[in-house]
């Protein structure tokens, strides 16, 4: 019987934690929601501030666990080129203003609207449950770049071999605890607990970390 190899996102990101290395000029940049419990446990193990980058997947309207590309903050669309031709412009645009509504939202709620600080002499930590087409992680990195990082690096606890080679490149250095060649790929199959999560358990771990002083965007 097959047993999924993380119990939950906040398993997946101590597990995380105990094989990659980060620099103590770190900044952990979690995109929401999933990616919060992997952030927030890299950023108490290093003691490194630990952000929330508000990128989100556009969805393709009539297969919503899909998606054809992600938004950034200040909108942004940054879409995959798989999907040329195949998704009409006006269902982008439309799909587009619906999600940055969310991202504006996200950005309110877990952060009070507060402006991304320059990250010069830092390294950006991009942290997500598992790259799927790693286009979400895309739009983070082109959203962080402009905050002029000395570099930007992409850690998940799982993704597809080939996502991580496209990933390589954008970011200076890309690593996944588990890179798979299976197919159809799904990030779930790897947690036995991957329930939606909600805006109370974010701000929960936000709390935690504000209580520590940890969060980046109060410094």
């Amino acid at each position: 019987m097959y047993v999924p190899p993380f119990k939950d996102r906040l398993d997946a990101g101590f597990k995380l934690a105990q094989a990659v290395k980060l620099p103590p000029n770190a900044v952990v940049f979690a995109i929401p929601r999933g990616g919060v419990p992997v952030g927030y446990a890299l950023s108490k193990t290093y003691r490194v501030p630990f952000d929330i980058v508000v990128v989100r997947k556009l969805y393709i309207p009539w297969e919503p666990e899909a998606g054809f590309g992600a938004i950034t903050p200040d909108g942004q669309v940054i879409l995959n080129p798989k999907f040329e031709g195949y998704i009409p412009p006006e269902t982008v645009a439309q799909v587009s203003k619906e999600v940055l509504n969310e991202v504006l939202r996200r950005n309110e709620v877990y952060r009070g609207g507060a402006p991304y600080k320059p990250l010069n002499g830092k390294i950006a930590v991009v942290v997500d449950d598992g790259f799927a087409s790693g286009y979400t992680a895309i739009a983070a990195y082109q959203f962080l770049k402009r905050l002029n990082p000395d570099a930007i690096i992409a850690v998940a606890p799982v993704c597809p071999r080939d996502t991580k080679e496209l990933l390589k490149q954008y970011f200076d250095e890309v690593y996944c605890l588990i890179e798979s060649n299976q197919y159809p790929f799904a990030v779930a199959s790897f947690y036995e607990d991957f329930h939606d999560m909600s805006d109370e358990e974010v701000l929960s771990y936000i709390k935690d970390l504000k209580r520590e002083g940890l969060l980046w965007f109060e410094q």
